[in-house]
């Protein structure tokens, strides 16, 4: 090959590759998702998790600012990417009396929540994402995720596996039939394991029930709880917050099935005992509602759930409806009687209403949300006909060409390819130029 053809073929490599485009594929973004609240650990839980994400950094109360604390001091700068507002990652309790509201109420609790049911506003709160075993408030969950899918007038027999679980029964015996409206009042008002079980069974199965309350968890954005039996019995790593139970108690006092059940103070329920000779079951026994709230007639109480195990202690969520304030309430580990604890809050909630500036808030579920259009996902408009006057001709209608900084990823790729291509065959087409000349000089 002479040194001419040579620079020649250089030349239109140059020519070739100066036109190939500099492909960058653009970062894709992470879809949006919201960022789960810390569990603070202030290491006076045994029950809380091993492991647990490790809370943002927060900012120590003050002396002045403890049990009755006032989050509008300046010096209080907490992270701001905990679920529902900054002030819920705070250490201890916080609530912002400046509006004149009075001090909070001395309550015996590891963890609690109050807030406003019907607008969401967090009241006052202590450690309310802090980690703790929710013992049968849980079954709160199980109710929520379970009463839109089961009919209530239709039936279920009785298991083994229903009848012999530990802990809290209503009764359940194997071989026995019961309608789906037994089962959730033996759920709700006696806080029956066995209960737990057979909705669990009734639907599908207890793994596949637990399966879709932790996807019902995480539409409601309680994030931090996971759910390992429907009965709420301490199992290895179930556990919630006050948070999250108080996202989970809003989300089922919204449904008036619900409320029927955990409002009600007694139901009448099958006769456990074995069957006579003849085949005849004894009367219906009277179950009562575990929910002193409801049966001491505290002034507008309508539930929710209470719950006690070994590990857990006691834990509780209730709440109250008085004009049109609805409030709820949700507490962990309880040092003295649940309802007690749970009137001094719901007291003090009622009382001072009109002066609590909240302090956070309780965010809504996922699938109540509108979906938000990030720029990722916006889709290009197609380029649209622009009218122009060519001279010497009519008017036209020229389709503007579209800006190459406007092109695709896919679209990049297959200009690559086309131009790759191209190169190639110029390469060729000069190869066998040159061969044919280099044949006649021979000749």
């Amino acid at each position: 090959m002479t040194p001419l053809s040579r620079r020649g073929i250089a030349a239109v490599l140059g020519v070739a590759i100066g036109v190939l485009p500099v492909v960058t594929p653009s970062a894709m973004a992470a879809d949006p998702t919201p960022v789960p609240a810390p569990l603070v650990d202030l290491g006076d839980d045994t029950a809380s998790p091993s492991a647990s994400p490790s809370a943002s950094p927060t900012s120590s109360l003050p002396s002045s600012l403890s049990e009755n604390s006032t989050p509008s001091n300046s010096a209080l700068s907490p992270a701001s990417d905990v679920l529902g507002g900054s002030q819920l990652g705070k250490r201890g309790a916080v609530a912002d009396l400046s509006a004149g509201a009075a001090k909070l109420p001395k309550v015996k609790a590891r963890t609690w929540l109050i807030a406003d049911a019907t607008t969401g506003e967090v009241l006052a709160a202590k450690n309310p994402h802090k980690a703790r075993r929710p013992a049968s408030t849980l079954k709160t969950l199980t109710a929520l995720t379970l009463l839109p899918q089961l009919e209530p007038d239709a039936t279920w027999t009785g298991t083994a596996r229903a009848q012999n679980t530990y802990g809290s029964k209503v009764g359940i015996r194997k071989g026995r039939e019961y309608t789906i409206d037994e089962l959730f009042a033996g759920l709700l008002l006696p806080s029956g394991n066995d209960a737990a079980i057979a909705l669990a069974q009734a639907h599908s199965t207890v793994s596949t029930t637990v399966a879709e309350m932790n996807q019902v968890a995480l539409d409601l954005q309680a994030y931090n709880t996971t759910a390992r039996n429907p009965s709420g019995l301490d199992a290895k790593g179930q556990f919630s917050t006050a948070y999250d139970l108080a996202l989970i108690g809003r989300a089922a006092i919204a449904r008036d099935d619900f409320l029927t059940y955990a409002g009600a103070k007694s139901a009448e329920f099958p006769n456990p005992r074995t069957p006579k000779k003849n085949g005849k079951e004894g009367k219906p026994i009277t179950i009562y509602n575990q929910n002193d709230l409801v049966m001491k007639n505290y002034r507008g109480a309508i539930g929710v759930k209470t719950g006690y195990t070994s590990q857990a202690g006691r834990t509780f969520i209730g709440a109250a409806q008085r004009g049109n304030t609805t409030l709820i309430v949700s507490l962990m580990g309880i040092r003295e009687p649940s309802d007690d604890a749970a009137r001094k809050l719901l007291n003090w909630g009622f009382k001072n209403r009109g002066q609590i500036v909240p302090i956070g808030e309780l965010v809504p579920p996922l699938s109540t949300m509108e979906p938000t259009v990030t720029e990722e996902t916006v889709v290009p408009a197609v380029p649209t006909p622009v009218a122009t006057t060519v001279r010497g001709s009519s008017r036209q209608e020229i389709v503007a060409e579209p800006e190459l900084s406007s092109l695709s990823p896919t679209s990049w790729g297959w200009l690559t390819v086309f131009t790759i291509a191209l190169v190639l065959a110029l390469v060729s087409l000069i190869r066998r130029i040159v061969t044919r000349k280099q044949r006649r000089a021979l000749t």
